[in-house]
């Protein structure tokens, strides 16, 4: 079985903003209303011809080839999976806040209060069991895990599948296809110049996604 680098490709063209994929992530995955393991940030830019265009750039971890907040981490609670994303064992992590500090994405957040729920302490309309994947341990850091429970199984993540306009894409650069290839070759990682060689990469035809910050709006 050949080994994978898993990350996402992001046709920016493509993205409309509908925070589609930010909804099914908190629903797979569990995660409250105030915290997101994905999101979307939304801004103003000039085109090439002068003209105003409307960016919608969805962020998440970017599961990087070289993460600071792996090298940081004090008790290899962040860590390199086999399928290339970045992982964190919550049982190891000791919630030093090391990896949010190194992170230059600022991704890494803290669930202090360990809730599982978007509707907090009111009750849905449909109760779902607890799941390994949902289930919150107080003061662990978290991020997005690129749905690795439902990869593992030969399914998309779970924004990847909602969206609609097929913005997001799953690729594996170690095995791409070569619909895929040709996607890689024109995709550029985000803050570029933090040499973390992430593996969320964006096609932008209206911007430079390479040089594109933490914080866009």
């Amino acid at each position: 079985m050949s080994e994978k680098k898993l990350g996402m490709l992001i046709d920016l063209a493509l993205c409309i903003g509908c925070n589609a994929c930010v909804v099914a992530c908190k629903y797979e995955n569990g995660v409250p209303a105030d915290k997101f393991n994905t999101w979307i940030e939304s801004f103003d830019v000039e085109r090439p011809d002068g003209r105003i265009a409307r960016a919608n750039v969805p962020k998440q971890c970017n599961h990087c080839e070289d993460a600071p907040c792996v090298r940081v981490c004090p008790t290899g609670a962040s860590y390199k999976a086999e399928d290339g994303t970045v992982q964190v064992d919550p049982e190891k992590c000791i919630g030093c806040k090391m990896c949010a500090n190194a992170c230059p994405y600022d991704v890494p957040v803290f669930n202090t209060e360990g809730r599982t729920s978007y509707f907090g302490d009111k009750q849905p309309l449909v109760v779902r069991p607890a799941k390994p994947h949902t289930e919150r341990t107080p003061g662990k850091a978290e991020h997005c895990t690129l749905c690795t429970h439902r990869t593992s199984q030969g399914r998309l993540p779970a924004c990847v599948e909602v969206c609609s306009t097929k913005a997001l894409q799953l690729v594996d650069y170690d095995n791409p296809t070569p619909e895929t290839a040709k996607l890689i070759e024109a995709a550029r990682p985000m803050n570029e110049a933090a040499g973390t060689h992430p593996k969320i990469r964006y096609i932008a035809r209206h911007m430079d996604a390479a040089k594109m910050a933490v914080k866009l709006g």
